[in-house]
């Protein structure tokens, strides 16, 4: 199969990531939401800050989240969390199900397809558009691959040539790469699909909205004490006008929910409305006496 395009995979270990090197010779990349550990679930503290600037990169983007559930109630548990967090985001690449740990091996065959299925069928109904990852002999072992043929697989196998024999869209080829821009070893990919005319046509990965729903507001600022606070034309991390200077804006729209995983104002500069996401260590939003009308 012909290679559409080249990316890797990350999560809080590769660290900080510059993303703008790491652009320089990839074209996607797929981001971990989260996992679980001894503590329960978790969402990687990575997660936002890799997704937001590979887009500003110019990088296409995926999510991946490592399952641990056992249960249809567990699989739930993990979607309401890692949802969440991902409310708003506009993604290029599916949301993949990673399911290879060993710890679900002894549900049977039947079972664990079962679970990686109703996972995907979740995330279908919640506008998601939904892919499953796993390696070479944990699929030819522990699933039933054919009941799952008509979701993308994202399959690793490290060896030279891939051995999977069943269908598949993207292939993790490495554990031990190297890219520009990421001190250390990197996961490397490629993909065989183009997903997004698919994910635009069925308006899945938040591609159905134009931006947040905003609510009109008064005697509300935005106060900007960093002086890496960007702003916007649009509520699109691509479409940047530059930095802010510091001090004191009038708001005249705020986001009744988060989108790109950020809450949202409209404010006013210089006599013209931006956009700018609300990030607690460059802005902040507060109550003024100030005329906003």
């Amino acid at each position: 199969m012909a290679v559409y395009q080249n990316g890797i995979d990350v999560s809080h270990y590769q660290g900080n990531v510059n993303w703008a090197q790491v652009a320089a010779g990839k074209q996607f990349a797929i981001v971990r939401v989260g996992s679980s550990n001894s503590g329960g679930l978790y969402v990687d503290p990575y997660f936002l800050q890799n997704i937001n600037g590979a887009k500003a990169a110019g990088l296409r983007v995926g999510a991946y989240y490592y399952t641990y559930a056992r249960t249809r109630a567990a699989v739930a548990n993990e979607l309401t969390t890692f949802l969440n967090v991902m409310q708003g985001l506009q993604l290029e690449y599916p949301v993949f199900v990673d399911v290879e740990d060993s710890s679900l091996t002894s549900l049977g065959r039947a079972e664990l397809t079962s679970l990686v299925q109703y996972a995907m069928d979740i995330l279908y109904q919640r506008k998601w558009y939904a892919g499953w990852y796993s390696y070479t002999n944990y699929i030819n072992s522990y699933l039933n691959a054919a009941a799952l043929s008509q979701y993308p697989l994202w399959v690793a196998d490290y060896r030279q040539t891939l051995g999977y024999t069943g269908s598949y869209a993207m292939w993790q080829y490495t554990g031990s790469g190297s890219v520009n821009g990421i001190a250390g070893a990197c996961d490397l990919n490629r993909s065989y699909k183009d997903f997004l005319p698919e994910i635009r046509a069925g308006g899945y990965n938040n591609y159905g909205a134009s931006g947040p729903s905003m609510q009109t507001v008064a005697g509300q600022r935005l106060v900007v004490f960093n002086a890496r606070c960007e702003y916007f034309y649009t509520a699109n991390f691509n479409d940047v006008v530059g930095y802010l200077p510091l001090g004191n804006y009038c708001v005249v729209k705020q986001s009744t929910q988060k989108y790109n995983g950020y809450d949202w104002v409209i404010f006013r500069y210089q006599g013209t409305e931006y956009w700018t996401a609300v990030i607690g260590d460059r802005n902040r939003v507060e109550p003024c006496n100030c005329d906003c009308s």
